[in-house]
Formats: C-alpha cells, sequence, structure tokens
C-alpha cells in the first residue's frame, strides 16, 4: 500500500487523527507550565515539558499518541477493526483526553505580580498546552463527523461498542459500512424472477395400466334392419 492509497483508506478523519497525534507527541516537549521572574532588570524563566508536568499532562499525550497508531494499524489492514468502530474509539479517545487536559490547566499553581523584594513573577499554563488542547478539541469534533458520515447514530452508540471492533451490523450497527479501495465496485443483483406458474400433474394412471384412449359414446341404437314394410 503506498501513500496515496494509505491517504484514501484513512480518509479525512483518519488523517486528523493520526496528523493531530504527531502535533500533540511534538507539543508534548515543548512548555506546558512555564514559569518567570524578573529582579533588578533580570529575568529567570523555565517551564516543564508534558512528560515532566504530572500525569494530567503525559497520560492525555499517551492515548492520543495510541489513538494514531491504532489508526494506522486499521488504515493499513492490520487491525480488523470496522471503520465504525474506530471513528467511535477515536472520539471518545479524543474527548477523554481534552477533559483531562483541561483539568491539568486549571489545577496548575499559577502566580502573578510584584513580589515584596521589587520584583516580579508569573506562572501558569505554558502555549504548547494551549495549543495541545484545541487540537484534541478539534480531532474529537472530526471523530464525531466521520463516525456520523460513516452511518452512526450517538442514540445507538452501546450497540456499537457491544458489538465489538469486528461486529458485523447494519447502519448505526456495531459495524457500518467500511471503504476498501481495492474492492470491485458494488454489483447489484439480477431481478427477481418469478418461479414458472405451477402446472397440475398428469392424471392419475394405475399401475400395470394402459392408457385408455379418451371416452367416446357409443353409436346411437339401431333397431334390426327390417325389410321395408309390405302392404299385401
Amino acid at each position: 500500500m503506498d501513500f496515496k492509497q494509505l491517504q484514501t483508506r484513512l480518509g479525512r478523519t483518519g488523517q486528523v487523527f493520526v496528523g493531530g497525534a504527531l502535533l500533540v507527541f511534538i507539543l508534548s516537549f515543548l512548555p506546558w507550565y512555564s514559569a518567570s521572574s524578573s529582579f533588578e532588570g533580570h529575568t529567570y524563566s523555565g517551564h516543564l515539558a508534558a512528560w515532566h508536568a504530572q500525569f494530567g499532562a503525559w497520560f492525555p499525550v499517551v492515548l492520543i499518541l495510541a489513538l494514531g497508531v491504532v489508526t494506522v494499524l486499521w488504515a493499513i489492514d492490520t487491525l480488523k477493526w470496522s471503520q465504525l468502530f474506530v471513528w467511535a474509539v477515536g472520539t471518545a479517545t479524543a474527548i477523554v483526553a481534552t477533559v483531562i487536559i483541561l483539568l491539568r490547566w486549571m489545577t496548575y499553581p499559577s502566580a502573578s505580580g510584584a513580589d515584596a523584594f521589587g520584583g516580579s513573577a508569573s506562572a501558569g499554563a505554558g502555549w504548547a498546552l494551549y495549543v495541545s488542547v484545541v487540537i484534541t478539541a478539534a480531532m474529537a469534533v472530526f471523530g464525531y463527523l466521520g463516525f456520523v458520515g460513516a452511518g452512526g447514530d450517538i442514540k445507538n452508540l452501546a450497540a456499537v461498542f457491544q458489538g465489538g471492533p469486528s461486529g458485523q451490523g447494519g447502519q448505526g450497527g456495531p459495524a457500518g459500512p467500511t471503504f476498501d479501495p481495492n474492492q470491485a465496485p458494488y454489483q447489484a443483483q439480477p431481478p427477481y424472477q418469478a418461479q414458472q406458474p405451477y402446472q397440475g400433474q398428469q392424471p392419475y394412471q394405475g399401475q400395470g395400466q394402459q392408457q385408455q384412449p379418451p371416452y367416446q359414446g357409443q353409436q346411437p341404437y339401431q333397431g334390426q334392419q327390417q325389410p321395408p314394410y309390405n302392404q299385401q
């Protein structure tokens, strides 16, 4: 499978999952928490990457990375999962990652203002966290759109997970429609043809008997021919 086939297989939703996972992974090494202070004209600053900013920062990154890997494995047909199941799992994963990042943002220690020595200090979430939460939220939105576009229904979401990764189902069911670029176009079956009209069996003929000719009435009765009456 070349790159163009991989793009076709992934579609818009799959490309967002994979691209978003790569971006979040890169951003995980950039400032997720920053602190700076200034004193007597000198400024001191530092930051923490996601991997050093506790569980609420690195765990959502791991979730998004896992989603990207699973999407690629599905696209190259290593995972025999239905498209509907992949989009549903991806959407749920992106939503969970977004919520965890927001909780980490709200629980960061923050400070700003001047200190008693005439200096100033500030601390809070870094810019990489802001970008990451936007990306994961966008992944959740595109995942939901892909799920609906594949025939999914939020009202039937429980049936998707109960059916399993490769469960079979119709529109909105566990499996939903899948796309395979190598598959031949759908060909409709020939129209239904009714059976030949019923023909009754031949009249019953007893075994060992020859077929009798059709009934013919007897010749009309004719009396003995008498000679014409001769009058004496």
